[in-house]
């Protein structure tokens, strides 16, 4: 029987493999219908744009990434309909600024791995995010419409709701969904019918360009005041209710964190 994640086991590579180019930690954005150059653009990149390989673009990813320097190194690449961003060796920028993208842009899709911390997945529409969660955990799933890929999920294998009697067994918040990162990228190719293959990715011309990494405002990291702030902020555009004052529900701020805050350098 043909394996139906066979296609996306790549990406779940150690970088001592072959194919292991992304590292630990990395992050691949579909955006659909702006071209690369707009993507790029609105990534705010502080170097030119240049023309170069999928291994290019991760070889640059790393050298920034091991060099422990605030420059992470992104390339995009255009699939049909949708352009294609890499984010290798622990960027993640355009997962979480998702919900700034124009609504002209129509569907964003987001898959982050992390070895280190917690996977990531989300589909945005319009600038809303209709879904999110961490594919190793798909059923504690949040935003504007979480339901709405359940068939899809499905197919690619990942539960879309805890088990009926979490009293016996393994429980719900230890179950560990099983190649959660190969999983959410099936799920990804059912949505936008791009399948991220390893043949399809090496061979395609990236742009690529640096992007400053930054911890919080001004290249500083973000004091408990600051954070507070933004996930007010969050909810507040999320149409989630909070008091102004005391503190913050730990699922209000999981969901925040899981969208906006890139995770930061192993160890």
């Amino acid at each position: 029987m043909r394996d139906p994640l066979a296609p996306f086991r790549w990406l779940e590579a150690s970088p001592a493999d072959e194919c292991g180019l992304l590292g630990e930690i990395f992050c691949v954005s579909l955006v659909r219908r702006l071209d690369p150059a707009e993507v790029l653009s609105r990534l705010d990149p502080v170097s030119p744009a240049e023309t170069m390989t999928f291994a290019e673009v991760c070889g640059r990813a790393r050298a920034c990434f091991e060099e422990a320097g605030d420059v992470r190194y992104v390339g995009v690449a255009q699939i049909g309909q949708w352009s294609v961003a890499v984010e290798p060796w622990g960027g993640q920028a355009a997962l979480s600024t998702m919900t700034p993208w124009p609504a002209r842009a129509g569907e964003v899709v987001g898959v982050g791995r992390n070895d280190y911390a917690r996977h990531r997945f989300a589909y945005a529409v319009d600038g809303t995010v209709v879904t999110a969660f961490d594919p190793a955990e798909p059923e504690r799933r949040w935003g504007d419409d979480p339901d709405r890929l359940n068939r899809l999920m499905r197919e690619a294998g990942l539960e879309v709701e805890p088990p009926a009697d979490e009293s016996g067994g393994e429980p719900w918040h230890g179950r560990v969904t099983e190649h959660p990162v190969a999983r959410a990228f099936a799920l990804a190719a059912g949505i936008t019918g791009v399948a991220l293959t390893w043949t399809a990715v090496s061979g395609l011309p990236f742009a690529g360009a640096a992007l400053r990494h930054e911890r919080g405002r001004g290249g500083r990291r973000a004091t408990g005041l600051d954070r507070s702030a933004d996930i007010r902020r969050w909810a507040e555009a999320h149409g989630l209710t909070m008091s102004e004052r005391g503190r913050i529900a730990a699922t209000v701020a999981e969901q925040a964190e899981d969208l906006r805050d890139p995770p930061g350098r192993p160890g």
